[in-house]
């Protein structure tokens, strides 16, 4: 069983409604769609929301309902996907929870979003290509790391 990263049950309350409520963790798995950093597992199963998603002809927050039932999983996510989500999920909630309850559940609004994130997950990648370049490589085992 995959553990659990998100779930409406959580932002009911401060959302005030179901459907705003799956507003936070619907734009940002339409944005980890967007990216591809959903596992091909979920992408095999939802092959044609997947792209009605990409064509922004479904929402993300309709999305986000309908093909998790209000749960967002890490078996949903590519590896990549898992990894970022760890190092990053709770800030993304804590910065953008409160704007998202408040919005339209529409592309605008994950326009408003998407930037953030994407800039997250760059920074994300170059620190992640930083740690890798300073381990050393196989003709260098004798130097020590610095």
């Amino acid at each position: 069983m995959s553990h659990a990263i998100d779930d409406i049950d959580a932002h009911i309350g401060a959302a005030g409604s179901l459907d705003r409520a799956a507003h936070v963790p619907g734009m940002y798995l339409a944005w980890c769609v967007n990216l591809q950093l959903v596992s091909a597992q979920f992408d095999n199963a939802h092959e044609r929301d997947i792209l009605r998603v990409r064509y922004h002809e479904l929402s993300p927050a309709a999305f986000f309902l309908k093909a998790t039932g209000g749960h967002l999983n890490a078996d949903m996510l590519s590896d990549q996907g898992c990894a970022f989500t760890a190092h990053y999920y709770a800030t993304y909630r804590a910065e953008h929870a409160a704007a998202l309850y408040a919005a339209k559940d529409d592309w605008d609004t994950y326009a408003s979003i998407a930037p953030a994130l994407t800039k997250a997950y760059y920074a994300f990648l170059e620190g992640d290509a930083k740690r890798h370049r300073h381990e050393n490589q196989w003709w260098q085992v004798w130097r020590r790391p610095s």
